[in-house]
């Protein structure tokens, strides 16, 4: 494998999620769903042939436990860029169209800044020379995986939520050439 590869997934389900609540910055846990869930794509993916050479993780438990069942018994390198979007004074709060969300949410993050610290992370480990023509496992967030699609698809910043966002434990698969990312597949599910 000349080309690095990157697989985004997003963390599997957790009790907020169920109820429709902003996480955010949030440290909600993985539900029985979730880790149910976390373990058929680990299935899938290894049915696939799926092994990764190098695991980066949101530091929140929800992502951090979705890497860990994945890769179990591997080392992840958590990074606090990978956490999601905060949502200040929304979270744990009831959303119903995210499309009309007033960003940023009072006390919460803008999208340019959540843009760029995911984009950071991402350049850094497509420039990092130990990962070239590796397979590497991001485990992140709904909004971090959306802010990657945004900036490599040149979506507006008022577009942010139209699309929705990844399934829990759906992957988004980035070819890495040089500094060049590109989306190879968009919200793959394996289980």
């Amino acid at each position: 494998m000349s080309t690095m590869t990157i697989y985004l997934i997003r963390h599997g389900e957790t009790v907020w999620n169920q109820k429709h609540l902003f996480q955010g910055s949030n440290d909600i846990p993985l539900n029985e769903n979730g880790v149910a869930v976390a373990h058929a794509t680990a299935a899938g993916m290894a049915a696939a042939g799926l092994n990764f050479d190098r695991i980066y993780s949101s530091p929140l438990s929800r992502a951090y436990e979705t890497a860990r069942i994945i890769c179990p018994g591997q080392e992840i390198e958590r990074d606090d860029r990978l956490r999601e979007i905060a949502f200040g004074d929304l979270e744990g709060k009831v959303y119903t169209d995210v499309t009309a969300l007033p960003m940023p949410a009072p006390g919460g993050e803008t999208f340019q800044a959540l843009q760029a610290r995911v984009m950071d992370v991402l350049r850094e480990i497509a420039a990092d020379p130990d990962n070239r023509g590796k397979r590497i496992l991001v485990a992140a967030h709904g909004g971090v995986i959306r802010s990657v699609m945004m900036t490599l698809k040149n979506i507006p910043q008022e577009e942010f939520w139209r699309g929705g966002v990844s399934k829990n434990c759906g992957v988004t698969i980035l070819d890495v050439e040089g500094s060049n990312l590109t989306i190879r597949e968009e919200n793959k599910v394996y289980y």
